[in-house]
């Protein structure tokens, strides 16, 4: 039956609903949606432990006190109905939304480390009469990282490469009290080398010097072969200098170094979470793990778009200093491990001695990734 002149012919069932069916379907879905999510966020959450449980709930238990309060006197619905019943669904909506917050970090750290991974490149660079591989390094990463880049290291041996490495050097007490404050001023503490293995530690990644103690041995035969080929931390500590009596802006920016620092600003508190998750569960540390990751990929992406103040003193000079090096030493085929950040800044510094110097092949290894958890039986064999 076709419909009378002038009207408007109907567009279905669902085009009739009122306000009030629609705000229900909204909300179930909504619901639907919350509830999903907090599920999927359950192992993150029971995996820290009970107590983020029972904090979660009395949490969601205080801010609802203010949300019924609050629906109560804005919502006519909420209004008409007992302040306990408007408390109990605002309790369950906080439980809800709390849990996924507090969840979806670590699923977003874990994916981002997959999907968006940290690498370094190693670099073929040549003049002509020299041929240097630039090895970027990260202190701490994945142990296939460091097994790749040994192995590169021990064939560039084998094939005459004459190995240099990155180290800041400390030959007196003044350099080394100068690279301790340094180092204090860089990442707040003086020990880099035992916060960096505590750090690798809880993080399920390893730390760099584990690894090249293997080529020790090569080192103790063929000591020509291997180089430190860095600055020592007085001349660090001149350039500084000079920095700051030569450039203003240097100057303003660093006019608040090296001052003493409350030890309630001090590294204690890093300590602290690092030895609570040693001594945590197994899910705890696999979450440790998972987020540690996580904000080093997120740290490697930060560090080369924002260079750090100390610049260039610690990036700068050295690069120079290296170039130099690079250019004066006899030898012709030189493979260098040092920091990546360090590469653009050596690339400039090389074609100011000689524009001749070009890139050629470049490979990138991945620097962070979860550590495999190998576990198998052997057939007729009890442990």
């Amino acid at each position: 039956m076709s419909p009378a002149p002038g009207t408007r012919p109907s567009l279905g069932p669902s085009a009739s609903l009122p306000p009030a069916l629609w705000r229900v379907r909204i909300q179930a879905i909504a619901w639907f949606v919350l509830l999903t999510a907090f599920v999927l966020g359950l192992p993150v959450l029971l995996g820290w432990g009970y107590g983020l449980m029972a904090l979660l709930l009395l949490v969601a238990a205080i801010l609802s006190l203010a949300t019924a309060w609050l629906f109560r006197r804005l919502s006519p619905t909420a209004a008409g109905r007992p302040f306990a019943k408007v408390w109990s669904r605002a309790v369950l909506g906080w439980i809800l939304a709390l849990g996924v917050l507090l969840a979806a970090p670590v699923y977003y750290l874990m994916v981002l480390t997959e999907v968006r991974p940290a690498t370094v490149s190693q670099v073929a660079l040549s003049n002509g009469s020299k041929r240097v591989i630039f090895q970027g390094m990260q202190h701490i990463g994945s142990e296939h990282f460091y097994k790749a880049v040994i192995y590169d290291i021990e064939k560039a041996l084998s094939e005459g490469y004459v190995a240099y490495y990155e180290g800041v050097q400390t030959s007196s007490p003044a350099s080394q009290a100068f690279f301790e404050r340094l180092s204090r001023e860089l990442v707040g503490g003086s020990d880099l080398s035992g916060t960096y293995k505590s750090i690798g530690e809880v993080c399920g990644m390893k730390f760099q010097l584990d690894f090249f103690a293997l080529l020790e041995a090569d080192k103790a035969e063929h000591p020509e072969r291997h180089v430190i080929a860095d600055v020592d931390a007085l001349e660090l500590k001149a350039e500084y200098e000079r920095l700051k009596r030569e450039d203003p802006a240097f100057a303003k920016a660093h006019s608040q170094d090296f001052r003493s620092v409350p030890a309630a600003n001090d590294t204690a508190f890093l300590q602290r979470v690092i030895e609570w998750l040693k001594r945590g569960s197994e899910s705890q540390k696999t979450l440790g793990g998972i987020v540690c990751r996580g904000l080093f990929t997120l740290n490697q992406s930060a560090a080369s778009s924002t260079p750090s103040p100390m610049a260039p003193v610690i990036l700068d000079f050295r690069n120079r200093a290296l170039a130099q090096q690079i250019m004066q030493a006899p030898d012709d085929k030189i493979f260098i491990t040092y920091g990546a950040a360090h590469l653009p800044g050596l690339v400039a510094a090389l074609r100011k001695l000689d524009p001749k110097w070009a890139v050629g092949s470049v490979k990138w290894l991945r620097t962070i990734e979860a550590p495999e958890h190998l576990q198998g039986t052997l057939p007729g064999l009890s442990p």
